[in-house]
C-alpha cells in the first residue's frame, strides 16, 4: 500500500500562476485537466484532456500541447504520483488521483 497523497492543493500564488500558464497553452480558459502517461507502439506518452468552464472538452493538438501541460503540473506537484491519471483543478488548485467509480452493477452490495 502506497503512502503516497493522493491530493495536493497549490497555494494562491501558484493556482494564479497555473492557471495562467494553461489558458497560455490551450489558448483559452481552463476549468480541469487531467493528465494521464499511455503506452502507445511507439513508447510512453503523456495525454491531456482539458475541460472548459462550460465542460466542454478543449481540443488539445499535438505538436507536444500533451507533453506540455504534463510537464506544467509535474513541475507544480513533483510529489504526486504520476504513475496514475491525476486531475488539476484550476479553481480550486487541488491535483488529485484520478478515480473511476465502479458502476453500481458490479458493486455487489458495496459502495
Amino acid at each position: 500500500m502506497s503512502t503516497t497523497p493522493t491530493e495536493f492543493q497549490a497555494d494562491a500564488g501558484a493556482r494564479r500562476a497555473l492557471e495562467v500558464q494553461l489558458y497560455t497553452l490551450v489558448g483559452r480558459p481552463v476549468a480541469e485537466i487531467r493528465i494521464t502517461r499511455v503506452k502507445w507502439p511507439e513508447g510512453k506518452r503523456w495525454v491531456a484532456l482539458a475541460l472548459a468552464p462550460n465542460r466542454r472538452e478543449i481540443p488539445m493538438r499535438e505538436g507536444g500541447l500533451h507533453h506540455q501541460a504534463a510537464v506544467i503540473l509535474r513541475h507544480a506537484f513533483p510529489s504526486a504520483n504520476w504513475a496514475v491519471a491525476q486531475d488539476y483543478d484550476v479553481a480550486t488548485g487541488t491535483l488529485r488521483q484520478h478515480v473511476t467509480p465502479v458502476p453500481a452493477s458490479l458493486r455487489r452490495g458495496r459502495r
